[in-house]
């Protein structure tokens, strides 16, 4: 019996314009009894067989006849090349890229292209990229012209000891189709979005499907994203909403094999020696998130519940008693009068009262509203009738409405899911944000979406293996859109769930994650992973979602944490306000918090940085050090924009913790102490519970303001004098050695200004040698 079909023989070559289209003839493929390997109804020594081995079994070929493939090898740009893998007539192969809504721009660059044709394979050239696909058998390689490595090929050279291949380029089965491609020897991956095991995957194997993963310890993602970077040097991205299991060395160790659950394969590939110029070009492709308003990166409190207007209000006032600055109060669901996983933009008025007094108060009190809601209906709901009837909820191709699956409901009853591809349901959903907007609330968190069951059919036709992992991008873009539409600052979100495509819709943050340092250990992971699979805005609670096992010592570290991270904000299930720690703790935290204020006109520069660029604002080493062999795997530290290396402490004790940690290659100087570190090397210290590790590279010209007591918010900072250190050398004759003293420098308001003394900033500047 076939179990498969293996790509094989390039049978046919056509052009069309610059895009160039192979016929393959893909054979039945079967593995032979228990033994790993594949074997096709070809001669034995065209498949490379072992005959000569002496307990070679008695083989039953399978039939030999055909089916047609066809691969198609287009150009995005010059350093990306669209590899689309699918049955011939397949209509994916007539596609652009877009039909998914993933990719925003399908030719962000022209890319001319040259094609030579031999006996033994195609070869199609841009200006940067070469890919050669061997005719028989059929295998694709792809070079790096700039760099003049090999980047990429696939794995038909790895046998098991008979001559099985263990690893066909290509195949197909009816589980959907593979790819497999060859890791060379020290080539690590990292990436496939928020992953909260190691930062190196090599080992791992991930199912990439959004799921509501209720921690950050159960093995499953929030967030993941089948885009992943190599250090062979280029960045592979599948357009696809389908799920992915992505083999990285785990089955077969020198084998990264991609799976989906589909019939189609449409695999970018993105060249260039350095992840910023990757993810520069990957970003072309699916877009780039703006910069949030200033006052998004401040600092935010929430809790799962506040329960009335009045306890918020108190939250408020005891932040302004004890000089907490604090810009953004969050309520969860208990603004809803259907609370329980369900939204219906039903404003309880018997909890909070009027919405626009309630946010009108809260600006009293220096503070901005964040509002809470999920895309399910629950059949209680008011407005879950009109939803059915005007056919905004997603359902199965019977008719059957569909509902929210592997998601805990607390009474049992189903909750509908709202239909983003339709656009009246999309246009009747953002209008219930209208009223909340007009009445002054700020932002949304657009809590859960990774729910939808397999098999829908909605509204626009979209495949069902692809809507599952695809609502999340769909929610979150529509409230987003809501929001940039209606709104008179750059839209943000708050969102949970994610896939590819995502990070254009700011921010995103790691969800449950429990209060434990080892929870914390797999946020910073899950950031660093996101970082490098979809560029933008991301952050965490600090505290952690849930469970008892919060100490005030490692709430303080967790702050720590979060006051150099892209988004600052303390929320959980239990109180997590700082005063609710102690005295001690509070006094640490207040502290913190108030140095985030003090750095966000360094922050303000790395935003505005990424969003132009396509980079995190939170980067691992391995981003701006990939040729350090040891940065890769370094996924305890980050940088925070390419000047502060950022080292947690994961620990819940009062007292010293010995730390080891990486500095990169340069001099660095701890931002506390002073004290100067010259990489690459390992560092060992012991961190008292008031500080971390937070070190300058040689070269910053770190903009800073000075905060006390007075700053409630980031509005108070506007106007206020920046004061520029200088982390660095003078030479001798005490001139600057190493400052680019003419690079454009963002103020608040957005006015581009320079550092050089013409269009001066800052009266004082600090130089620290």
């Amino acid at each position: 019996m076939t179990d498969a079909y293996m790509l094989r023989q390039v049978v046919g070559v056509r052009r069309r314009g610059d895009d160039v289209v192979l016929s393959v003839a893909a054979r039945p493929a079967v593995q032979v009894g228990i033994m790993p390997g594949y074997l096709t109804g070809e001669p034995l020594a065209e498949q490379g067989i072992e005959t000569t081995l002496p307990n070679l079994p008695d083989l039953d070929l399978p039939p030999s006849d055909p089916r047609a493939y066809a691969v198609r090898i287009s150009w995005a740009a010059p350093d990306t090349v669209r590899l689309t893998i699918a049955p011939e007539n397949n209509p994916v192969l007539d596609d652009d890229g877009t039909w998914l809504g993933i990719v925003t721009d399908p030719a962000p660059a022209a890319a001319p292209v040259h094609v030579e044709e031999s006996e033994t394979a195609v070869v199609i050239e841009s200006s940067a990229l070469r890919v050669r696909v061997g005719r028989r058998p059929f295998s694709i390689i792809v070079d790096d012209l700039l760099t003049g490595a090999q980047v990429l090929r696939t794995a038909e050279r790895l046998r098991q000891a008979a001559g099985f291949p263990v690893a066909p380029p290509a195949i197909a089965d009816a589980r959907g189709i593979s790819v497999h491609l060859e890791l060379g020897t020290g080539e690590d991956i990292l990436g496939f979005g928020e992953q909260f095991g190691r930062l190196v995957k090599n080992g791992q194997q991930l199912t990439l499907r959004c799921e509501d993963a209720l921690g950050t310890g159960t093995g499953l993602a929030y967030k993941p994203v089948p885009v992943w970077h190599s250090s062979a040097g280029y960045t592979g991205f599948l357009n696809t909403g389908a799920t992915v299991t992505a083999d990285v060395g785990h089955t077969r160790p020198s084998v990264l094999g991609l799976s989906l659950d589909d019939d189609a394969l449409d695999l970018y590939v993105v060249g260039g020696a350095q992840p910023r110029r990757r993810l520069h070009s990957y970003t072309a492709l699916t877009g780039r998130g703006p910069v949030p308003p200033l006052w998004a990166f401040g600092y935010w409190m929430g809790r799962c519940r506040y329960h009335s207007r009045e306890e918020m209000l108190d939250v408020a006032r005891r932040a302004r008693e004890l000089e907490v600055p604090l810009d953004v109060l969050h309520c969860d669901p208990d603004w809803l009068v259907v609370d329980r996983l369900n939204c219906d933009f039903i404003w309880n008025k018997d909890r909070f009262g009027d919405r626009r007094s309630f946010v009108q108060e809260l600006e009293k009190l220096h503070t901005r509203l964040s509002v809470w809601e999920l895309p399910y209906l629950d059949p209680a709901s008011p407005r879950f009738a009109e939803a059915e009837a005007k056919g905004y909820l997603v359902r199965y191709p019977d008719g059957e409405l569909a509902t929210i699956q592997k998601t805990p409901t607390p009474d049992g009853r189903p909750r509908a899911l709202v239909d983003f591809t339709n656009p009246d349901a999309v246009a009747w959903w953002q209008g219930m944000h209208e009223e909340f907007l007009a009445d002054g609330v700020a932002v949304f968190k657009t809590d859960f979406g990774e729910a939808l069951p397999d098999g829908t059919a909605p509204h626009s036709g979209l495949p069902g293996n692809h809507a599952h992992n695809l609502y999340p991008l769909y929610y979150n873009g529509a409230v987003w859109a809501a929001l940039a539409r209606l709104g008179d600052e750059p839209a943000l979100v708050w969102g949970r769930s994610g896939w590819a495509g995502s990070h254009r819709y700011p921010g995103q943050w790691g969800g449950d994650a429990e209060s434990t340092v080892a929870g914390m250990q797999a946020t910073v992971r899950g950031g660093l992973s996101y970082a490098m699979s979809a560029p933008g805005f991301w952050s965490h609670d600090i505290g952690g979602f849930y469970g008892p096992e919060l100490t005030p010592e490692l709430y303080v570290r967790w702050t720590q944490f979060g006051a150099l991270s892209p988004l600052m904000r303390a929320h959980g299930l239990r109180p997590r306000e700082p005063w609710e720690y102690g005295e001690h703790a509070l006094e640490i935290c207040r502290r913190w918090i108030r140095l985030r204020y003090e750095l966000l006109p360094y922050l303000w520069q790395v935003a505005h940085e990424s969003s132009r660029n396509g980079w995190p604002v939170l980067r691992p080493l391995a981003f701006e050090y990939p040729d350090d062999p040891v940065a890769a795997g370094v996924d305890g530290q980050f940088l925070l924009g390419s000047d502060l290396l950022v080292v947690p402490v994961f620990d819940d004790g009062d007292t010293p913790v010995r730390r080891r940690y990486y500095v990169p290659e340069g001099r660095w100087t701890d931002l506390f102490t002073g004290e100067a570190l010259t990489g690459p090397r390992f560092v060992i210290q012991d961190i008292p519970l008031d500080r971390i590790p937070v070190l300058v590279r040689d070269g910053t010209i770190l903009p800073r303001l000075q905060v006390d007591g007075s700053i409630r918010r980031t509005d108070d900072l506007l106007g206020r004098p920046w004061t520029l250190h200088l982390f660095g050398n003078v030479d001798h004759r005490h001139q600057l050695v190493g400052f680019d003293t003419t690079a454009t420098t963002v103020a608040f308001d957005g006015d581009a200004v320079t550092a050089d003394g013409s269009q001066p900033i800052a009266p004082t500047a600090r130089l620290w040698i």
